[in-house]
């Protein structure tokens, strides 16, 4: 079960399980924390209540908003937690469950316990990047951002479990180049070009003579725009050197 330390703050809204229910109102388990909180009947739903257990079951699950906190006691809400945030709340709780299994395993690794890897990566990850899962995907954006905040040991285990297990989006940078020779052999020219670039790791798409498309496909927005230019300057340098004209469009 996903762990939270310390006590939630008014506002937060916190996945509970039911677990008691009295005339006037029930009590959750706020399943990260481990605390118990009180929702008064009030505020179980709009609209006026006659019996709450018609609401309300043991062992329910419900996502909640933390309303007051008064010493050790913390009042909940229901009724002020809508579709849409409920929703999401639940998305997120279900992607740190999966984040908390591949920690796991990167402790297994290790040769360390659950335990420690809260310790020693899940409650910072929390701190730092406000969830475990936020912690995963940070390392694969940045791995050089964890130094600092997490013992190097765990940094290239949890970036292999993220690579395998975190589905990552991609993004398509498109340029359009056109490729012209005169030389008696400027097929092959031409043809030696498209070569280097394949070598580059760019698609090349034929749109009609002298056009073509160069695709490239990159996990990394930002990185992979820098590289995409330096490989489209690499590769109209390298045109020119064989006599080659070379026109390169970012689109």
């Amino acid at each position: 079960m996903v762990r939270r330390r310390g006590m939630p703050s008014i506002g937060e809204l916190v996945v509970c399980k039911i677990n008691r229910i009295n005339p006037n109102s029930a009590f959750a388990i706020l399943e990260e924390y481990g605390l118990e909180g009180m929702i008064h009947i009030s505020e179980i739903c709009y609209g006026w209540i006659r019996d709450i257990r018609k609401h309300v079951k043991i062992d329910q699950e419900v996502v909640a908003i933390v309303i007051r906190i008064e010493d050790d006691r913390i009042s909940l809400s229901m009724k002020r937690v809508d579709t849409k945030k409920e929703k999401t709340r639940t998305k997120e709780y279900m992607m740190d469950q999966k984040a908390e299994r591949m920690l796991e395993m990167v402790a297994g690794s290790l040769n360390k316990n659950l335990d420690q890897a809260y310790e020693d990566v899940g409650f910072p990850f929390q701190d730092n990047f406000g969830s475990i899962t936020g912690g995963f995907k940070q390392v694969l954006k940045n791995a050089e951002a964890l130094k600092g905040k997490i013992p190097d040991e765990w940094i290239e285990p949890i970036k292999e479990i993220a690579e395998k297990n975190i589905k990552q989006k991609e993004f398509v940078l498109k340029a359009k180049l056109i490729l012209k020779s005169y030389k008696p052999d400027g097929i092959n020219t031409i043809k030696g070009v498209l070569m280097e670039a394949a070598k580059m790791k760019l698609e090349i798409k034929y749109i009609a003579a002298p056009e073509y498309m160069i695709i490239y496909k990159t996990k990394q927005a930002k990185k992979g725009e820098s590289e995409f230019m330096e490989k489209l300057e690499k590769l109209a340098k390298n045109a020119k050197n064989t006599y080659c004209l070379c026109e390169v469009e970012k689109c």
